[in-house]
């Protein structure tokens, strides 16, 4: 509906109707709303400058029912999105990547990648969204938004004390056959002022509670289904303008296009946070750093920066051949690169595995897979390494950095690569 509205007008008659005329004769041209100075003075707002990255990890406990059968998973969202542009009329232009993750519930070993979406869109102050036509991300969408009239930080009749309510609309998009918007409509409640616990810390924010309903289809005109209830409890950082945290329990019953209901139990918690894009001087001397540490005493790894962080790169004889078990010098060096690694807490870690171009292309994408792993295992259970950092991923061949004709080059392309994310 917020789409809509926003494309169209307010309605149908008001498109249609005869444009306002100045006495010159010619169409008078309205003035477009200001998103951004309808939030000045408010604490419960979006806010971007031009270049942020605001940084979502959201970690979830999933039980999902299908029939007799039952699954139990943990999954990592990792959302990095960046300022691209601040308009007075639209709000803020965010623009990145949404990446889901996943392992076995209550296990303590690395995740690996299962999804990686792309998106733009636009956000205002108020937390409306605006998405181009058939993108999928992000899709939980203006989640939360708030009251244009009350506010903790105004006066009077328009301040807003604790147990002051709003009703704002949302939607969720689904994949079925197409892609589908499930509409619904929030309720929030504001709770005032308190301390909250994070991974970065305690912070005083302010606290709103955001609960709403799912009921879509109609059994009978066939089609998906969506019925089920949503509860969250959100704490905004006003400084920041961003959530700080949020925790949420998602109880929601899918049913698609063939009459086949999954049941979806789900716990998560949410972490935020902004920072400014990583220059290429501050990576080049984590980099050098890292050499120092690392490459001196080990001459077979090296260490370089990448359009996505510093990689630190683990050549093939660390592994037997055609297999991912390690060498005794590569357990030997992982322990050595575990300890600056955890030094640095909080930042993503991802471990990728690469083959040359020769032999199968099944085959080199599941030995690049299994040998990721390892990696990423022996980091966890050796070198304690946070398993909620941590995540692998195969490449096969698709990512060489030398010739694969030589083999010298072929030689180079076989390794696995320690990646310190800041994308």
């Amino acid at each position: 509906m917020f789409l809509l509205a926003f494309a169209l007008g307010s309605s149908g008659a008001a498109v249609a109707a005869k444009p306002a005329t100045r006495s010159g004769g010619k169409p008078e041209k309205k003035p477009t709303p200001d998103v951004l100075a309808e939030g000045e003075g408010k604490v419960l707002r979006w806010h971007f400058e031009s270049g942020e990255i605001l940084e979502l990890k959201k970690f979830s406990e999933q039980v999902i029912k299908t029939g007799a059968t039952s699954e139990k998973r943990s999954v990592f969202h990792r959302v990095l999105l960046e300022t691209r542009a601040v308009d007075a009329a639209q709000g803020y232009q965010l623009e990145g990547t949404f990446t889901t993750l996943v392992r076995g519930s209550g296990s303590d070993s690395p995740f690996t990648e299962t999804e990686r979406h792309n998106a733009s869109f636009f956000l205002t102050p108020a937390g409306m969204f605006t998405v181009p036509a058939g993108q999928y991300m992000p899709n939980i969408r203006s989640v939360p938004t708030f009251s244009e009239t009350r506010d903790p930080a105004l006066k009077d009749e328009a301040a807003m004390e604790p147990g002051t309510t709003w009703e704002k609309p949302g939607a969720e998009v689904m994949r079925f056959t197409d892609l589908v918007t499930v509409p619904f409509n929030v309720r929030y409640e504001y709770r005032g002022l308190e301390n909250v616990k994070s991974q970065d810390g305690e912070k005083n924010c302010h606290k709103f509670i955001a609960n709403y309903e799912l009921n879509f289809g109609d059994a009978e005109q066939g089609g998906p289904r969506v019925f089920g209830y949503v509860t969250s409890i959100w704490f905004w950082d006003s400084a920041q303008g961003i959530p700080y945290y949020a925790q949420e329990d998602y109880n929601v019953i899918i049913v698609n296009e063939a009459g086949i209901a999954n049941e979806f139990k789900i716990k998560s918690r949410s972490y935020y946070r902004k920072f400014q894009a990583r220059t290429d001087p501050e990576k080049i001397t984590l980099a050098e750093k890292l050499r120092e540490e690392l490459v001196t005493e080990n001459p077979q790894i090296s260490v370089r920066v990448t359009d996505h962080g510093v990689a630190i790169s683990l050549p093939d004889v660390f592994f037997d051949t055609d297999s991912a078990s390690l060498s005794s010098d590569a357990k030997s060096v992982l322990k050595q690169i575990g300890k600056p690694l955890a030094a640095l807490k909080n930042r993503h870690i991802r471990v990728r595995g690469h083959t040359d171009s020769t032999g199968d292309e099944k085959y080199n994408q599941q030995l690049s897979e299994k040998r990721a792993a390892t990696v990423a295992e022996y980091l966890i259970d050796k070198a304690d390494l946070n398993p909620d950092t941590l995540s692998y991923e195969g490449r096969g061949a698709r990512d060489p950095i030398a010739d694969n004709s030589i083999a010298d080059g072929r030689a180079k392309n076989r390794r696995v690569e320690i990646i310190l994310l800041d994308k």
